[in-house]
C-alpha cells in the first residue's frame, strides 16, 4: 500500500507535468492526509458506462489508482433495473481489471458495508458499489452520511448544468431552489435533492459536483473545477474585534487565503468590522484610512476557492457599507474579479487601487492612503 509521502510525491509529479504546478502541492498535501476511503464518491450515470465516455472513465481511474487514490464508484443510483445494474458493475470491474486497476465489488446491502469499503481502500482497491436498494435516494443519503467523502461527484454525459448555452459553475441552493432551475434531467434533480437534504441537515462536509468522465481529473485536482458545484449559501459572523474571533484559527485562515505568512502582530490590526465565515473558510477585515472605509483584507481559503463564497462575502460587505476602497498587488489573479465589482481603479507602482461609492474628491485621498497602508505579509 502507498504511504502518505508516496501519494503526495506522485500527485506533485503528475500535476506538475500537466502544468498545474500551483495546485499540485496543495492537493498533494490534502489527499495524502485523508483516509483512503474518504477521497471521493463517484455516482455514475449509466450513460457514462458506454464508449467513448467509458474509455475516458477507465483511463482516469487508472491514473487515480496509480497515484494511490481510491474513489468509491456507485453504480445503479439512477437505475431501477437490478439486472442492468449488476451487468454494468460486472463490465466496469472487468474493464478496470484489464487496465491493471485493482477493484472490489460490494452492494449497498452488504453486511458490514462501510468496514468492507475502508478495508478495500486501505488495500489500494477501488470499490464498485452496486445500489441494490429500491429506495435509491435514501440509499445515496446513507452511503454519503456514513462514508463522509471529501467530494461527491455525479458523473453524467453533459458534465454539469447549463443555462443559455453556458455552464453554471455554482448552484447556491439557498438562492436558487431546485424548482427555479430549468431543463434538469431526472438524474440531476435526484442528485441536487440529495445534496440539499444533506447540506441543510449538516450531515455531511462533502463537496457536491456534477461533472463528466471527460473532466473528472480537472474536477478533482484544480481549484476551479470544470463541472457544476452545489452548495449552501455561506453564513458570516460579524465581529468588532479580532481578539474575539478565535486568533489561531483566524490567522491560519488568512494565511491560507493569501498563501503568505503574516509578519505583523494580528492582535494589533485595527478593525471596524470583521466578517468571518462560520467555519473560517473566508473573511474580510474593514478598517478606516484617512476617514474613509478601507477593505484591508479579503480572502477565501485555498480548498474553498471556486465555491462562490467570495460572492456571498462581497454581498455581505456591500449590504453594510455603501462606499469603500481597497488595493491589490498587480499580479493578483483575483484582479479580474475585482474589476467587475469596482466603480473605478487606478494603477500605482506595484498596486491596483479599487473603489466603490467614493466622490471624485475622495478618490485621490483613497489612492494616497492605499499605497501608504502597512504591509502585513512576507513576499
Amino acid at each position: 500500500m502507498n504511504s502518505h509521502n508516496d501519494i503526495r510525491d506522485k500527485i506533485i509529479r503528475s500535476l506538475s507535468a500537466v502544468g498545474a504546478v500551483k495546485d499540485a502541492r496543495f492537493y498533494a498535501e490534502l489527499f495524502s492526509d485523508q483516509d483512503p476511503d474518504k477521497f471521493a464518491l463517484v455516482v455514475i450515470d449509466p450513460r457514462c458506462l458506454k464508449n467513448p465516455l467509458l474509455e475516458s472513465l477507465i483511463g482516469n481511474l487508472r491514473i487515480l489508482s496509480d497515484l494511490g487514490l481510491t474513489p468509491t464508484l456507485l453504480v445503479g443510483a439512477l437505475d431501477e433495473d437490478m439486472t442492468r445494474i449488476r451487468f454494468s458493475a460486472q463490465r466496469l470491474a472487468k474493464d478496470l481489471e484489464s487496465a491493471k486497476v485493482k477493484t472490489a465489488r460490494l452492494n449497498t446491502e452488504t453486511y458490514g458495508l462501510f468496514d468492507s469499503l475502508r478495508k478495500a481502500a486501505q488495500n489500494g482497491r477501488i470499490t464498485i458499489l452496486e445500489s441494490t436498494s429500491t429506495q435509491k435516494q435514501q440509499d445515496l443519503v446513507r452511503v454519503i452520511s456514513n462514508l463522509q467523502p471529501a467530494k461527491v461527484i455525479f458523473l453524467q454525459p453533459s458534465g454539469g448544468i447549463t443555462a443559455d448555452g453556458r455552464r453554471v459553475a455554482v448552484i447556491n441552493i439557498d438562492a436558487n431552489p431546485i424548482h427555479k432551475l430549468d431543463n434538469l434531467s431526472e438524474g440531476q434533480k435526484r442528485f441536487i435533492q440529495t445534496a440539499q437534504t444533506l447540506l441543510r441537515a449538516d450531515k455531511s462536509k462533502s463537496v457536491y459536483v456534477i461533472a463528466s468522465p471527460l473532466n473528472l481529473l480537472p474536477e478533482l485536482f484544480t481549484v476551479k473545477g470544470s463541472g457544476t458545484l452545489i452548495r449552501k449559501g455561506a453564513r458570516f459572523k460579524t465581529h468588532k474585534s479580532i481578539k474575539k474571533a478565535g486568533m489561531r484559527a483566524l490567522k491560519k485562515s488568512i494565511e491560507s487565503g493569501f498563501d503568505k505568512k503574516i509578519t505583523s502582530d494580528i492582535r494589533e490590526w485595527p478593525v471596524k468590522s470583521l466578517f468571518l465565515e462560520e467555519k473560517f473558510r473566508a473573511g474580510a477585515i474593514i478598517t478606516e484610512l484617512s476617514r474613509l472605509t478601507y477593505l484591508s483584507k479579503f480572502w477565501v481559503i485555498k480548498e474553498a476557492q471556486g465555491e462562490g463564497i467570495a460572492r456571498d462575502l462581497w454581498d455581505q460587505i456591500e449590504s453594510d457599507f455603501d462606499s469603500f476602497f481597497w488595493r491589490s498587488r498587480q499580479e493578483n489573479p483575483f484582479n479580474e474579479w475585482y474589476l467587475k465589482q469596482c466603480e473605478g481603479m487606478q494603477l500605482v507602482d506595484d498596486w491596483r487601487v479599487f473603489w466603490r461609492g467614493l466622490s471624485p474628491e475622495e478618490v485621490s485621498v483613497a489612492i494616497e492612503a492605499a499605497i501608504r497602508a502597512p504591509q502585513d505579509f512576507s513576499h
